[in-house]
């Protein structure tokens, strides 16, 4: 059966190509072949001959050719090159002739190359194609390096007696391989195994890394890649220096309603012996919508995480947890373990709190929402120090029950106006601190009124802008004794709780009175891709009390001082943002500002930050510090890096380090160089410098970010 159908191409140059779509008499209907050719000659004996930009489309298989001849008989084709096979999984297979079965998947291919997902070459005197499963390379040069006749010598190339590729299981095998490095043999390996591009996870070696530091001395790390079925795998790096042995290790694994990552390190080393630790978290859905999580922390000594730079870490947290969110609902219950890794704070961490267990549940109800959200709430917390002394070994346990309303309407002029009701009771016990009563309760009701006047306008050259004034009433009325501030006293002054009910970022904390927040905010869509954001205000007791807060915070005295946020975006490249905090004589309490600055060649980011002392943050000095890290694109294969952070008020800088980086569409080429400097007695300042080597279009090693070089000449 022959049908004949007109080709696009053809068409254009005149109608002097013929489409024939072949169906082969042996086949199936799941086996149709597919025969485009400019000129296709069927004889009567069966055998058919295409000339001039043949293709041959079979079971996902495309195969392009300057002619082609099938024998019948023989069941074979013949193939005159340049010749291009594709096969479904994207591998590409060019030769100069071949001949194949009419399946398209056995046969031989003269003077050919392989490539593998665009990224493995591999050259060869003959290839032949066994099945859908093997193919077999002969004196083969293999390579993901830019190869033409300005560049004819790769950065780096295998060379090899005889390849096999497994398709299947997407595996490479080199017999009497040898690695060159620009031409020059560096190694020889008589059986070497590679996955194939295609290939994110195979168990074997991952590319090694070369570390000196002034503590630990130079020593490399040899990761091995273990990959323990579709849902789990682990990592062991054996790292060897002059001055440590460690052995690292990683093991992640995907359960069926959840999954599991641990990591750590045991070693053995000059500083201190035997050290280490282990880091893991789990993750669990339950049955009913709950999920559960735990978090486990644990190191040997305070200054192993900053000696070996596995992470900036002044704390452990040890947790278990169970939440669950629904559209009404919400409900959550955790314990967790605190233990401190700061220099000032390990002698009196009998006096820190190392045991804090919370329980929280809240709830719509619909039925009491009277036009407008009223919401309950319940919850529960315990906290312990170890310590038995009075007042530095203070417990404290809390319940309390919560009931708030709100409901929101927009009169005719435009005003958006919100009220609020409120309720809370808590009941606390205080053991070991005898400035408290042991039991107490706190009975708090709150009202609040709120007024929004946006006002929005169309610019003459086509922006929008809206002006909206907030004016805020809150109402307070505590009635009880003073209660110790566990989970409120790092309290933070923001454009996010300027006209909130409360700045306290917990429930000990109650602010009492009648308070007032006014200001407005300002934004900005500007044609040319900018967006701009501008919020001011500040917050006012108005019955002739302090507000209730520490100094440090921005909100000591009656009134606070005036809160500036402002960011400036364009095009999601640029973005600036600022906040700061200054009193009616512009003397600053906090100001900081971040730029985060990126484009095709460069990326920058940087913060500038100046806070007077805040006790209730154990912060007695100043902090002044400015951060920065960025990176430039030299050229299409060369990037510089930098980072840093200097702190003003030591007049040092705290951390510094600078990189290079070579990347081609083969290789990946990373230099760095690193200063810590600690803070701490326990760890000297270390300067690290660190090699590394990736070999790209082998095994998962493309991450996209490759350069392909461009053949000049």
């Amino acid at each position: 059966m022959v049908r004949a159908s007109i080709d696009l191409g053809s068409w254009l140059r005149g109608m002097f190509t013929a489409v024939l779509l072949l169906a082969v008499s042996t086949a199936t209907a799941q086996d149709l072949a597919s025969l485009i050719a400019d000129n296709v000659v069927v004889e009567p004996s069966g055998r058919v001959s295409a000339r001039g930009n043949v293709e041959i489309y079979y079971n996902g298989t495309r195969l392009t050719a300057r002619a082609v001849t099938y024998d019948r008989n023989g069941d074979r084709l013949t193939i005159e090159g340049p010749i291009t096979v594709t096969d479904p999984n994207g591998t590409i297979l060019l030769a100069d002739a071949a001949e194949l079965d009419r399946d398209l998947q056995n046969g031989v291919l003269i003077s050919a190359r392989m490539v593998i997902d665009q990224q493995l070459q591999m050259a060869a005197a003959e290839i032949a194609r066994v099945g859908n499963r093997y193919t077999r390379l002969d004196r083969v040069v293999a390579s993901s390096c830019e190869v033409c006749a300005g560049n004819p010598t790769p950065i780096w190339e295998i060379r090899a007696a005889e390849v096999i590729h497994d398709a299947q299981e997407r595996q490479i095998y080199f017999s009497r391989a040898q690695f060159r490095i620009a031409g020059i043999p560096v190694l020889y390996l008589p059986r070497l195994r590679l996955p194939d591009p295609t290939l994110e996870r195979a168990t074997g070696l991952l590319i090694p890394s070369l570390r000196t530091s002034s503590s630990l001395g130079t020593g490399v790390k040899l990761p091995y890649f273990i990959a323990l079925g579709d849902h789990a795998d682990a990592t062991i790096t054996p790292y060897v220096s002059s001055k440590t042995s460690t052995l690292e290790f990683r093991y992640r694994h995907l359960i069926p309603n959840g999954s599991i990552h641990v990591e750590g390190a045991i070693s053995d080393d000059d500083i201190d012996g035997r050290r280490g630790y282990l880091f893991a978290n789990l993750d669990y859905q339950l049955p009913r919508g709950f999920v559960a999580d735990a978090q486990l922390e644990f190191v040997s000594d305070p200054g192993y995480l900053f000696v070996y730079d596995y992470a900036d870490r002044d704390r452990l947290t040890n947790a278990i947890g169970v939440a669950r969110t629904r559209d009404k609902d919400l409900f959550r219950a955790r314990i967790t373990e605190f233990r401190t890794l700061r220099e000032n704070e390990i002698p009196i961490r009998d006096t820190l709190p190392d045991q804090y267990g919370e329980i929280y549940y809240q709830r719509d109800i619909p039925e009491l929402a009277f036009g407008g959200r009223t919401v309950a709430r319940i919850d529960a917390a315990t906290l312990n120090r170890p310590s038995s002394s009075d007042i530095v070994g203070r417990d404290v346990s809390r319940v309390g029950v919560a009931m708030d309303w709100r409901r929101d309407w927009t009169t005719s002029q435009g005003i958006i106006v919100a009220s609020e009701l409120g309720l809370r009771v808590d009941a606390y016990n205080i053991g070991q601190d005898s400035r408290f009563a042991t039991n107490q309760t706190r009975i708090v009701p709150r009202a609040a009124v709120e007024l929004r006047w946006p006002f929005a306008r169309q610019t003459s050259d086509g922006g929008t802008e809206i002006l909206e004034p907030v004016v805020r009433l809150d109402i307070a009325d505590a009635d009880g004794n003073l209660v110790p501030l566990e989970d409120s006293r790092i309290v933070e002054f923001d454009e996010a709780n300027l006209f909130a009910f409360s700045r306290y970022p917990g429930s000990d904390g109650i602010e009492d009175g009648v308070r007032a927040a006014f200001g407005f905010a300002w934004h900005r869509d500007d044609p040319d891709g900018w967006i701009a954001d501008l919020a001011i205000g500040r917050v006012a007791r108005l019955d002739g009390g302090p507000l209730g807060f520490e100094d440090g915070s921005g909100l000591a005295g009656d009134q606070s001082e005036w809160l500036v946020a402002a960011r400036v975006g364009w095009a999601d490249r640029l973005w600036l943002t600022s906040r700061s905090l200054f009193d009616d004589n512009v003397a600053f309490t906090l100001s900081e500002t971040r730029l985060d600055w990126q484009s095709e060649n460069f990326s920058i980011g940087s913060s500038v930050i100046f806070a007077q002392p805040e006790p209730a943050e154990g912060r007695n000095d100043d902090l002044s510090e400015w951060s920065f890290d960025g990176s430039v694109a030299l050229n299409e294969t060369w990037t510089a890096k930098s980072d840093w952070r200097y702190d003003f008020q030591a007049g040092r800088a705290a951390r510094t380090g600078v990189g290079l980086e070579y990347r081609t569409e083969c290789i990946d080429v990373d230099l760095s160089l690193s200063r810590r400097y600690a803070t701490s007695t326990s760890v000297d300042p270390t300067t690290d410098f660190g090699f590394r080597v990736s070999l790209l279009g082998v095994g998962n090693g493309n991450d996209g970010r490759s350069n392909r070089r461009k053949c000049r000449g």
